[in-house]
């Protein structure tokens, strides 16, 4: 049996840094480049809208068809790059057996005929999302704590009260010709901004 067809999956939720990481990472273990989907700025905790997985699942289930001689291997470097949910990591896995996809884990391979591969996945699907969920909790207790002390407030605005008035006072003096798009360009901040604060009637008080 010749070289295994690597199809590559890697996530992250926020740091293109990351994503870099594991694309060479993926290279290095004979993924080509062409056959590697991205996902980013996604948790991996939910199985909605990650075009790349559905992209890697529906390129391993082409090959899985079409190539002979070689095992076809979803390949990831991380197990919680791939899935944070132990029930859709299960159902993806359990559709990648049916269709004799073998899933990858950095260099090495899982054979779903092996008990204890399966075992293995089964447990680290299980501790992913028993993570995720500590990390949710950690989230939820420092916001807790914080907006107890008063420092969780919302989002501060983009422009300090004197300029909101300022702009407000402009665009409503007939006398002054400045447009939304040219006070937005003048303050360096999107019309939509520069919209919110002229479409109040008072001036902004805070």
């Amino acid at each position: 049996m010749g070289e295994p067809f690597r199809v590559g999956y890697c996530r992250c939720s926020t740091d293109e840094q990351d994503v870099e990481i594991q694309t060479d990472q993926l290279l290095a273990l004979g993924v080509p480049r062409e056959r590697i989907f991205i996902d980013t700025g996604f948790s991996g905790t939910t199985r909605k809208n990650r075009a790349g997985l559905d992209n890697a699942l529906a390129a391993v289930t082409s090959a899985a068809a079409a190539v002979t001689g070689r095992q076809v291997v979803l390949t990831t470097t991380k197990f919680d790059r791939f899935a944070r949910n132990m029930a859709e990591a299960g159902e993806i896995l359990t559709d990648l057996r049916q269709r004799d996809v073998l899933f990858g884990l950095g260099s090495s391979v899982y054979d779903w005929h092996d008990p204890f591969g399966k075992l293995f996945l089964q447990t680290l699907a299980m501790v992913a999302e028993f993570e995720a969920n500590l990390n949710h909790l950690r989230t939820r207790e420092g916001m807790a704590k914080a907006r107890a002390k008063g420092r969780l407030k919302g989002k501060a605005p983009k422009l300090p009260l004197a300029a909101r008035k300022t702009i407000h006072r402009r665009y409503h003096d007939p006398d002054d010709d400045a447009s939304l798009a040219d006070l937005a360009e003048e303050y360096s901040v999107g019309r939509s901004t520069i919209h919110r604060i002229i479409s109040n009637p008072t001036p902004p008080q805070i």
